[in-house]
């Protein structure tokens, strides 16, 4: 073989090679640059509340989220300033755009612990008049910095809504500085969460009706079912809608989570619709739902005798123990928020959204890297022979640590090639 025919043939090997190692590149690009919309995604927020009308129609207002921590602040003298640009988009069941508003802002604040504090956020609004129908609402966000981009979507079904007698979804109605569809500085209350120190919140009713007398009912119960509060309300209207504000002036004594209720009846006709609202107790984080299943969670950073000794004791003493257990590492000791609870339960929160498989997310040994170390700093994928067996090693600089992770049938199990022993065991 001549010389240059070698050269030809070595020439060509090099140049497959740096393509499949381009390939892979952009392969491991790809994924990173998902995984940062996914960040992004997890930041907004979108909600969406049915209004009744006198027409043939429904006013849906949408309204969207956007944390202060999903955007990129830049410092400038003495403040910091982010900007961002965002739509939301309503779709019909296959898909088809029927409307879109966007949105463009900048926000400034005076320090940095705003930028960071999850209380602080902007709210966009969006009013559609569509039918009785399912719909899908997609909210975007782009951070004019990075430009990163993150979606968001959320299925609403109005079906039933333009019945001659039927509730719409009830909601609470909160506080919020500005204009918000409702009267000046009145926001529906997205999160469900009802702060301890409320004695009493405004329940928001709504429906269409034929005009006459008409009875509204309502009850609340606990998390045991049990009633705590009830009322019957006998109303009369010469219209064919109706709305109505009812005051919830009682709340579980013990138990976290409450359901209400709220029928409405008009001669042979019944329509009822329910809300489930939860307490939040002072140093309780946001994305704790029920204490039990919160201390099951902590399994990863108790040790083994505080375990057993949370699993043996009754109910009450249970709650005890969590709340000791935070209040002992609360950072900021005196004030409501316990900002070590509230990463823990978020990451929690996170990986049941992101690595659930045939187990919750944060019971998958992805989810356990996570809630323990948090997002890893670098990551990246490879693919065995037959695309099914795959790897992907989570790489953390500031620890000098790297986890790897073998999917060995395809199907998104991921499980550390090297077993991580926990604070306690299963």
């Amino acid at each position: 073989m001549e010389k240059g025919s070698i050269v030809k043939n070595l020439f060509q090997i090099v140049l497959i090679i740096l393509c499949f190692i381009y390939c892979e590149l952009d392969a491991q690009n790809r994924s990173r640059r998902k995984d940062q919309e996914k960040r992004n995604i997890d930041q907004l927020k979108i909600n969406a509340y049915p209004i009744v009308t006198e027409n043939e129609g429904i006013k849906l207002k949408v309204y969207g989220m956007i944390p202060y921590q999903s955007l990129q602040f830049l410092k400038n003298n003495e403040t910091f300033i982010a900007g961002y640009e965002t739509s939301i988009t309503i779709r019909d069941k296959d898909g088809n755009q029927l409307d879109r508003k966007t949105f463009q802002s900048e926000v400034k604040v005076d320090n940095y612990l705003s930028t960071v504090d999850r209380s602080f956020r902007e709210v966009v609004m969006a009013d559609f008049f569509v039918k009785d129908q399912e719909y899908t609402v997609v909210g975007e966000l782009i951070d004019q910095d990075t430009r990163t981009k993150g979606i968001v979507k959320k299925t609403i079904n109005l079906q039933g809504l333009l019945e001659e007698v039927c509730i719409y979804p009830p909601f609470i109605i909160g506080e919020y500085p500005g204009n918000w569809g409702f009267e000046e500085d009145e926001i529906p209350v997205t999160t469900r969460d009802i702060n301890h120190k409320i004695k009493e919140f405004p329940l928001f009713i709504s429906g269409k009706i034929k005009p006459g007398e008409f009875t509204v009912s309502l009850t609340a119960k606990n998390a045991d079912d049990e009633t705590f509060w009830n009322k019957n309300i006998e109303l009369i209207s010469d219209n064919n809608i109706f709305s109505e504000r009812i005051i919830i002036d009682k709340k579980p004594e013990e138990n976290l989570t409450m359901q209400v209720s709220v029928t409405l009846k008009q001669n042979k006709v019944s329509d009822t619709k329910e809300i489930s609202l939860r307490m939040r107790k002072p140093g309780l984080s946001f994305f704790i739902n029920n204490v039990d299943e919160a201390l099951d969670q902590m399994r990863y950073i108790v040790t083994d005798e505080e375990y057993k000794l949370i699993k043996k004791s009754k109910r009450k003493e249970r709650e005890k123990l969590f709340y000791q257990f935070w209040d002992d590492r609360d950072p900021t000791p005196g004030t409501i928020a316990n900002e070590l609870m509230d990463q823990y339960y978020y990451r929690v929160k996170y990986s049941n959204e992101k690595f659930a498989s045939f187990l919750p997310g944060w019971k998958t040994d992805m989810g356990m890297i996570y809630i323990l170390f948090g997002p890893p700093d670098d990551m990246q994928r490879t693919f065995g022979q037959n695309q099914r067996n795959t790897y992907e090693t989570w790489y953390y600089y500031s620890i000098n640590r790297n986890f790897t992770f073998y999917d060995e049938n395809g199907f998104g199990e991921f499980k550390l090639t090297t077993p991580y022993y926990r604070a306690v065991g299963w």
